[in-house]
């Protein structure tokens, strides 16, 4: 499927990729992002870009939303926060079980990418969101992906 400019979205029908959301069939997944706290760095956090599925519905106030902070930036302190709605993370990630994993998607102001929090308080990610993760968990996690930082890091 080729990347296409977001408004692609409202003028074709059918599936559709943007570099901000995405519909295939019936499915609804808007770009977003998953924060990790890193321990000890102070307010440093592990930024993972992510898709999150969302019902057809919040897909639409949620496109609505984001395209209205785009084009009036000062609705963005009136609508961050305001506008949250469940989602599932749709990476599959090397973290915790394999399968969908249930969250909430929180608007992020000035236009950022929303925010995915994990709702399933056992969940591995979920415990890295709350206590954050050190940074040779998050070469681990890197690892997984395929991504040896480890290597360049402490090899050179």
């Amino acid at each position: 499927m080729t990347v296409q400019d977001n408004v692609a979205l409202f003028a074709t029908h059918g599936d559709v990729l943007t570099e901000d959301y995405c519909r295939i069939g019936e499915m609804r997944f808007v770009r977003a992002v998953l924060a990790i706290p890193i321990q000890e760095s102070g307010e440093q956090e592990f930024i993972l870009g992510t898709w999150a599925s969302l019902g057809q519905d919040d897909f639409d106030d949620f496109v609505d939303m984001f395209e209205m902070q785009e084009r009036d930036i000062s609705l963005n302190t009136e609508l961050t926060g305001t506008s949250s709605r469940p989602a599932w993370l749709s990476n599959a990630l090397p973290i915790g079980n394999s399968g969908p994993i249930a969250c909430m998607l929180h608007p992020r102001p000035e236009g950022e990418y929303p925010e995915l929090h994990v709702a399933e308080p056992l969940h591995a990610l979920a415990i890295y969101q709350n206590l954050g993760a050190s940074l040779e968990d998050l070469l681990q996690i890197l690892s997984a992906y395929g991504h040896d930082l480890a290597s360049l890091v402490f090899d050179s």
